[in-house]
């Protein structure tokens, strides 16, 4: 059929070749001590392995191809048809007019200056049968369009008068109907080979090196008159949570980069003292699909990806990380030096997905300044709540600096210098910097009225900050005064290039009570629990202050005392004043209305620990007075909150929040589940969704940065927070038992569903309704999961998921809304 042949010419793209005919009967597989090493004089063919180096040789020495320039041969160029003709012209030994200048497609021109050389060669091709031209009238060739991988194939196995009868057409779903016959039997006879695991990538454009290397092995079996092979389909299938191709890719050009970032610390780990410097990918699929950071890292290492960098760029190898912090990432080992750098991204089935981004590598970071949070603080000798100053190194770009390049000849340290200008010693360490502890007022230190410590720059999260507490032994009535000095030192030419400085006073409560102001914090709007508790059956009374206090604390609000002195300095009092054991205990000592029944309160801990007073609503009640009588040193004292008011109604909620929106959730993990009684739990991602979890039960998989091992102490801590009209928040933080947690968004109406329209939807891997695997959430808020697949026995196969995400919806009655994205992975 015309449209077939014409097809079929849209093959190959053929280089650019010197004039030579080839002999019909000259010998393909040349010994090489005969050969002349043509190949050595091309750069880009010089670290190709010997074998195949052996066939650019007979090919150019053959005279069948040369290169784009006398040093390169273009491995990588495109070839257009108008070469493509001459190439096959010559493989196929086919009889050429040399003195033809007309042609019979009317776009072929023997005075065209780019493609009128191949004009007789392109006649001869027309003269075997080998192509119809690209229309069906047969008029037009399309001299410089370019030829993709099936289409080369098709011409081969067209050339070499091998038939498609009995041939098991490929499944792959890059090649086309029409070329799955040829491209199995292209396979299957070693005449090209996949460009990935079960990928042919017949769309893509074929290149120089494709064509030299099928030419080369489409003329061996020409000469020697081979047989083809059976031609059963030798596609792999992809590797697994591999579900579809990926048809485009995209980098992350937003990263900045300088001279001496790196992916490894010092002890060859990942770093974790800054940002790694890594560069996000993004691959996408049919339809939109978009690929998930554990499938990229899968795309590259089965080979359907290439990244390479140029410039200043070192990249980690393999390129993209496995870990957590560059799963899925084009991972940079090192920036060596500043100027233009580039990375480029190609998927290597199709000829043009590639993304190539160039980076302004910015000069080496140095240190520059260091701040610190505050530059003074008052604390009270009593207080045991530790306590301190968070120094940051900034570099030139305003950004934390952590540590010097390995490329970097000056180290740079941090010089702590800890100075008491008057009084007794009264402090000790309390971590942060502090590896090796230290106690001002032992015996060794008690005479030293400087303490230094030189430590590295590299120091991260608690590190660098200056942790401290106050010994709790009491100090002279003027205070024990310090200051505290921090300098970036470049320890090659013990040069300061930058410091700051904070000062630090204690004082003993008794002694500096008179400087301080208290104020009260209370609301002045609170609910009526205890009414509503016992209506429902929860409470024996309404008053039962007890049962509140200890089953339904997330009723109660915080009544604090805050201090200040007089420069407006606030002071920590909250674990200062304790009992007879030495135990912290609340300020607030007692609170009373002056209208019964209305408001009741309650010593409690708050989540930080911290002990505190919480007040419970009681009654319903307007316009009511609360006196509350807190500790200090020179006796009790009251504040009175004027006007409070005890609100009563159905709680709804009127915002839902989720902490964590997003969730990597993988079926094929093994994850561990670390119980609340010191066991411990494993069990597979797909047998857990298989159970049909809580929603909030599964939640606590977003929980510890997306690592395999899962405490439950923390599940329920983080996720939800639902507000209501009442401004109360209901999260269980206590024990972690789902039941309470269930109870409470059932009593705010909150509803939980799979987003189907909004925000978020579902993506498939497939667009039939029918084929797609199935989520929902019931009215127990339970997740359902099945997935479309189904193995020999019935059950489901989560192996072959075609859900790619979903997300979790928490709406409240007035349609506030809330998501937590998911992203399935096997």
């Amino acid at each position: 059929m015309k449209w077939l042949s014409s097809l079929l010419s849209l093959v190959l793209i053929g280089l650019t070749l010197i004039p030579v005919v080839h002999a019909e009967n000259a010998a393909v597989h040349v010994n090489r001590s005969s050969m002349v090493q043509q190949s050595e004089k091309f750069n880009d063919l010089i670290d190709l392995p010997q074998d195949v180096k052996d066939k650019f040789d007979s090919l150019i020495q053959d005279g069948v191809f040369d290169g784009v320039s006398d040093q390169l041969f273009g491995l990588n160029d495109k070839m257009n048809r108008a070469q493509f003709a001459k190439v096959a012209a010559i493989i196929f030994a086919l009889p050429i007019q040399t003195s033809a200048i007309k042609s019979s497609f009317a776009d072929v021109h023997a005075d065209d200056p780019a493609n009128g050389y191949a004009l007789p060669y392109i006649e001869a091709l027309k003269a075997a049968g080998l192509t119809n031209g690209i229309d069906a009238d047969g008029t037009l060739y399309n001299p410089s369009g370019q030829v993709t991988r099936q289409e080369l194939a098709a011409f081969l196995i067209r050339g070499l008068k091998w038939k498609e009868t009995g041939v098991t057409p490929t499944l792959d779903s890059t090649v086309d109907d029409w070329a799955k016959g040829y491209v199995t039997l292209a396979l299957q006879n070693k005449l090209m080979t996949d460009v990935a695991v079960g990928s042919f990538g017949g769309k893509a454009p074929s290149n120089r090196k494709v064509l030299a290397l099928a030419s080369f092995e489409a003329r061996h079996s020409f000469q020697t008159h081979a047989t083809p092979a059976s031609g059963q389909s030798t596609v792999e299938s992809l590797p697994a949570g591999i579900t579809v191709l990926p048809t485009s890719i995209e980098l992350d050009e937003s990263v900045k980069l300088s001279v001496g970032d790196k992916y490894y610390d010092t002890d060859g780990r990942i770093s974790t003292t800054g940002q790694p410097p890594v560069i996000g990918l993004k691959v996408m699929g049919p339809d939109k699909y978009e690929f998930t950071l554990s499938q990229i890292e899968t795309l590259y290492s089965s080979g359907y990806l290439d990244i390479s960098a140029s410039g200043g760029i070192v990249l980690d190898n393999p390129a993209v990380g496995q870990s957590y912090a560059g799963l899925g990432k084009i991972v940079i080992k090192e920036v060596t030096s500043e100027g233009d750098a580039s990375i480029t991204a190609s998927l290597t089935h199709v000829g043009d997905a590639v993304a190539s981004s160039t980076f302004k590598v910015a000069p080496m970071r140095i240190p520059t300044s260091i701040d610190v949070n505050t530059k003074e603080m008052v604390v009270l000798a009593e207080n045991e709540q530790p306590q301190g100053f968070v120094f940051t190194v900034k570099d030139q770009y305003g950004k934390a600096f952590n540590a010097a390049s390995s490329l970097d000849s000056n180290h740079y340290m941090i010089e702590y210098k800890l100075e008491r200008i008057a009084g007794d010693p009264s402090l000790q360490s309390a971590g942060g910097i502090f590896e090796t502890p230290w106690d001002e007022t032992s015996s060794d230190d008690s005479d030293k009225h400087i303490l230094t410590w030189q430590l590295p720059v590299d120091k991260s999260g608690d590190l660098n900050k200056f942790m401290f507490k106050p010994s709790q032994k009491a100090v002279l009535p003027e205070g024990s005064h310090y200051k505290i000095t921090a300098s970036v030192v470049n320890t090659d030419t013990a040069e300061s290039i930058t410091s700051v400085t904070s000062t630090l006073d204690i004082y003993n409560w008794k002694d500096y009570d008179s400087f301080m102001k208290y104020e009260l914090d209370m609301l002045d709007d609170h609910f009526a629990s205890g009414k509503y508790l016992f209506e429902r059956n929860l409470l024996g009374a309404p008053d039962d202050i007890a049962t509140l206090n200890t089953k339904y604390s997330y009723y109660g609000k915080e009544i604090n005392i805050i201090a200040s002195d007089d420069k407006n300095r606030r002071i920590d009092i909250t674990k200062v004043f304790k009992d007879d054991t030495g135990k912290p205990i609340s300020v607030v000592q007692q609170v009373t209305a002056d209208t019964n029944n209305s408001i009741l309160a309650a010593p409690s801990v708050n989540t930080s620990g911290i002990p505190v007073y919480r007040a419970y609503g009681i009654q319903p009640t307007e316009l009511f007075n609360v006196n509350v009588t807190y500790y200090t040193p020179s006796g009790l004292k009251t504040l009175t909150k004027h006007q409070v008011t005890v609100d009563f109604g159905e709680p709804v909620a009127k915002a839902v929040a989720l902490k964590s929106t997003t969730l990597n959730f993988n079926l094929n993990t093994v994850y561990t589940i670390l119980k609340s009684g010191g066991k411990s739990m494993q069990i597979k991602g797909s047998d857990y969704l298989e159970s049909t979890p809580y929603v909030w039960e599964f939640l606590k998989f977003s929980d510890n940065n997306g690592q395999n091992v899962k405490n439950e102490s923390g599940f329920f801590k983080y996720f939800v927070q639902s507000t209501d009209q009442f401004g109360y928040k209901y999260q269980n933080t206590s024990d972690g038992q789902i039941t309470d947690f269930m109870d409470n968004l059932d009593m705010l109406k909150v509803q939980v569903t799979i987003d189907k329209d909004n925000k978020y939807p579902p993506k498939w891997s497939v667009e039939d309704e029918s084929l797609k695997d199935k989520i929902w959430i019931d009215d127990q808020f339970r997740l359902h999961y099945e997935p479309a697949a189904r193995k020999a026995d019935g059950s489901f196969d989560y192996s072959k998921k075609n859900l790619q995400s979903f997300s979790i919806e928490l709406i409240t009655p007035s349609m506030q809304r809330a998501w937590c994205n998911v992203t399935l992975s096997y």
